[in-house]
């Protein structure tokens, strides 16, 4: 069997997207977009608009929301609340050394989600994950505090 394309097999390591089919996943590779990201180059901002949901292919972001931050990697991805609300960006992501990544913008990827309604379940499932991440860390930030 060919080997997959780079960003169909990142892609393919992402829980909201590990079951699609190979043809799903070279049509979602296919609306996105790669783009390169020097060290300390700002991703994206928080309260920023517009972007969507990132996959890093290489290198390694730093994440700071809530006064916390923490380190993202190859195959890892962030900005799927943007991606779903359109709403400003809750974190700053930064490149803390050369990133690749590529990016799924919210008008392509919306009609993909509307023909992949599963994939939308799933990526709902993992938004809740990270509010409850963040819940926990503010929870333990206030008892320390009471």
């Amino acid at each position: 069997m060919d080997e997959l394309p780079e960003e169909v097999e990142a892609l393919r390591k992402i829980p909201f997207f590990e079951d699609l089919t190979p043809e799903d996943l070279d049509r979602l590779a296919r609306i996105g977009e790669r783009r390169s990201f020097a060290a300390r180059e700002a991703i994206v901002t928080k309260s920023g608009v517009g972007g969507g949901l990132f996959v890093i292919l290489s290198g390694s972001a730093e994440v700071e929301a809530g006064g916390k931050s923490h380190t993202l990697g190859p195959g890892e991805f962030f900005g799927e609340m943007a991606l779903l609300s359109g709403k400003p960006r809750s974190a700053t992501v930064t490149a803390a050394e050369p990133v690749e990544a590529m990016v799924l913008e919210a008008m392509y990827f919306r009609p993909f989600l509307i023909k992949n309604p599963s994939v939308a379940v799933t990526i709902l499932e993992g938004v809740v994950e990270r509010l409850r991440e963040v819940q926990e860390r503010i929870d333990r930030s206030t008892e320390g505090r009471a």
